[in-house]
């Protein structure tokens, strides 16, 4: 039986998280619009490589477009989370600031590497520091709307770069498959905002996965940016742990971690596979992932195995997004605690700005 109610969400859900995730797909379409409107003249053939730089929920967009664009593009694209950046970022980097708040230390630092050493710069945030900068630089800007946790407000962040990679004519995105994809998206989570409905996926797998230690895997080809977003969602909003790894990587070390040996019995018993598996999945990609969950099951773990649903591999891989976040919400109610807090990292923050 189900155990929540809207009594129950309206009770813990104080920052109406339920309702910014379910904007995810209009969010997408205002995203796309903002793109758009940013005039920009960039010749991507004078670029050597694209550096996304940012953290939590500002830098998962980055691993999605990697993710999505990957076996299209010409030159590297790689997620920059940190401080520094890589010797290799020059001149002839494309670099793209991301922090929802503007504020972000990490990134803020990264930038004032990026412009010291001649980056083409590009900045994705609601305000801040770094919308400051960019105003002051001329550089080019695209403001997101204020107001929601970084989270939440992916895709307002997917939509910018999806425009954005358009007008450097990279990858086979265009606004129909925005459009398509946001129709496809809506039809499919009909029952996954009723919470009574026996259909709905995100609660049946977060009533599955409750008291469980979740272990996500996928095929590290183009779906290694959504096993980390289930992580980090799970993370921030069920405020549980969670981990993830991608295949064939995890065949070399963490299978063994899931044999049921005496002294681990306890813990193993706690443990959870969760397998997120999309149709072209690489054949030997996928072969591993039936070999791996047959033994598993031999040694008796829990494995649950989630596809990615659609007619591509974009709502594919924005389907598992969708029915993560809200598993991710799910899990939080159930856990009885609310989704938006962040106790923990608001007090990383306090500190930190204490010793600065």
């Amino acid at each position: 039986m189900n155990k929540i109610s809207d009594e129950i969400v309206n009770s813990l859900d104080k920052s109406k998280m339920f309702p910014k995730i379910l904007e995810f797909p209009m969010q997408l379409r205002q995203g796309w619009d903002i793109g758009k409107a940013v005039q920009f003249t960039i010749d991507l053939g004078q670029f050597n490589n694209i550096v996304f730089g940012g953290m939590g929920g500002s830098a998962i967009a980055g691993d999605l477009v990697r993710s999505i664009f990957g076996k299209e593009l010409s030159i590297p694209v790689i997620v920059n989370r940190g401080y520094h950046l890589p010797g290799f970022v020059d001149s002839k980097t494309l670099f793209i600031a991301s922090s929802y708040s503007g504020n972000t230390e990490e990134t803020l630092t990264a930038t004032a590497e990026a412009e010291k050493r001649g980056c083409f710069i590009c900045c994705v945030t609601s305000g801040g520091e770094l919308a400051r900068i960019a105003q002051e630089k001329n550089y080019p800007l695209f403001q997101l709307p204020s107001g929601y946790p970084p989270r939440s407000a992916l895709g307002y962040s997917l939509g910018v770069l999806f425009s954005f990679f358009r007008e450097l004519n990279i990858g086979k995105i265009y606004e129909d498959d925005i459009e398509e994809t946001i129709s496809f998206l809506e039809s499919a989570r009909k029952p996954w905002e009723e919470f009574n409905n026996s259909d709905n996926l995100p609660l049946s797998i977060a009533e599955e996965i409750t008291g469980k230690l979740p272990l996500i895997y996928s095929s590290v080809e183009g779906v290694d940016g959504v096993g980390f977003r289930w992580k980090t969602q799970l993370n921030e909003n069920s405020k549980t742990h969670a981990f993830y790894q991608p295949f064939s990587e995890m065949n070399h070390n963490e299978i063994m971690g899931w044999s049921a040996i005496p002294a681990t019995k306890t813990f193993f018993s706690h443990l959870i596979m969760i397998l997120l598996r999309l149709p072209t999945d690489y054949s030997r990609i996928s072969l591993r992932m039936d070999i791996t969950r047959d033994l598993v099951k031999k040694s008796g773990g829990k494995v649950l195995e989630i596809e990615g649903k659609g007619k591509s591999f974009f709502n594919q891989l924005l389907y598992l997004i969708h029915l993560g976040d809200l598993l991710s919400f799910y899990l939080a109610i159930l856990y009885n605690v609310d989704p938006t807090e962040i106790e923990n990292i608001n007090y990383l923050k306090k500190d930190l700005a204490q010793n600065s």
